[in-house]
């Protein structure tokens, strides 16, 4: 038999040529809450265009406040789920962002790649150079591996100003093609706001898929103790070299998304700290045990940050920076803590980073 259901307490078991199983819960506890908050964040564009005229941020700023989150999502969700599976933190996920951006502004504007072409691109070459990087993973741990990932951004920089005629440096490479081609702006908005949603709920969709499964506590045992792994049998190292290209990709769709949303792409501007900082930050405000701690993060940062600025104009990222100081400071479990404190708890792989060296 091709496929096989077998009906059990509370779930189905779908057997596929006896060599995969697959299992759905059919309980509402374990789909209704995600399912309403996939629905509200579906909503979101929706609900400011309702929102009364005059007041301080209008919903253009808003729309594309939301597309902004949604990328620096899509590079949290990975950026979190490298540091689970590798037991690393990276400190330059900037630079993958700002490689997946020049391969889709390169290819677009030098042989007329289209936005789907360049897609694949994107994730294709930036995942070879994480593959390339990934031996770090390897010979490296601690503050070692942090402070050398921290480099690679600096290194980019300097490569941006020796090769101006290719990157363009603050001018960057203008003249890409956008995401869709449509008259009003609003529905431009709309639009990629879709676009970049579809990408970070089908990765949140297998994150999440990954962490439930054998493979997710594999990952936790290899991010509380990699020693303890190895022992036990499992593959680290092959492991963690999968897992680092693979995430590497990932957050170079997050360059592809920028440059063809902008038309354009700077390279130096995407290398400045800020967004470093806002990656990091959305997983630590988030909430350290689940990656959609990292969505919930993304959009506090990205939303405080414009919320901000009608009110106190250029000192808007300094003030967001005391905002979130005061968040880490009351918030200890995140943003995501709220919601699982007083539930039931389940195993899920944390980020934890280990002290050796």
């Amino acid at each position: 038999m091709v496929i096989r259901v077998e009906a059990r307490r509370g779930r189905l078991i779908i057997h596929v040529l006896n060599k995969w199983r697959f299992a759905w819960n059919v309980e509402p506890r374990y789909w209704r809450n995600p399912l309403i908050a996939a629905i509200l964040w579906i909503c979101l564009p929706l609900l400011i265009l309702l929102m009364p005229r005059g007041l301080p941020i209008g919903p253009t700023t808003l729309l594309s406040a939301l597309f902004l989150a949604n990328v620096v999502s899509i590079s949290a969700i990975a950026h979190a789920f490298q540091t689970i599976g590798t037991g690393r933190l990276n400190f330059g996920p900037n630079f993958f962002v700002v490689v997946g951006g020049y391969v889709a502004a390169l290819l677009n504007k030098n042989y007329g790649l289209g936005p789907a072409l360049t897609f694949l691109a994107a994730f294709g070459i930036t995942a070879l150079v994480g593959l390339a990087l990934s031996p770090l993973t390897i010979i490296s741990r601690g503050l070692y591996f942090t402070l050398i990932t921290m480099i690679l951004p600096f290194i980019m920089h300097e490569l941006v100003y020796w090769r101006v005629d290719i990157f363009g440096a603050e001018t960057g490479i203008p003249g890409i093609t956008r995401l869709i081609a449509v008259e009003s702006i609003t529905d431009y908005y709309i639009i990629c706001f879709y676009i970049s949603l579809a990408i970070a709920l089908t990765l949140l969709f297998i994150v999440d898929k990954i962490f439930r499964s054998r493979w997710g506590f594999m990952l936790g045992v290899i991010n509380e103790d990699e020693d303890v792994a190895a022992s036990f049998g499992i593959e680290t190292k092959k492991i963690k070299v999968t897992i680092f290209t693979l995430t590497s990709g990932v957050m170079g769709i997050s360059g592809w998304l920028i440059a063809h949303y902008y038309g354009s792409f700077a390279g130096t501007l995407w290398l400045d700290p800020w967004l470093l900082i806002f990656i990091l930050l959305s997983s630590v405000i988030g909430g350290k045990s689940a990656i959609y701690g990292s969505v919930l993060g993304a959009y506090f940062v990205v939303l405080a940050r414009d919320m901000l600025r009608p009110f106190i104009g250029g000192l808007a990222l300094l003030g967001l920076y005391a905002v979130l100081l005061a968040a880490l400071y009351l918030l200890p479990e995140g943003l995501w803590g709220l919601y699982r404190k007083p539930r039931y708890r389940e195993y899920v792989p944390r980020i934890y980073v280990r002290r050796k060296l």
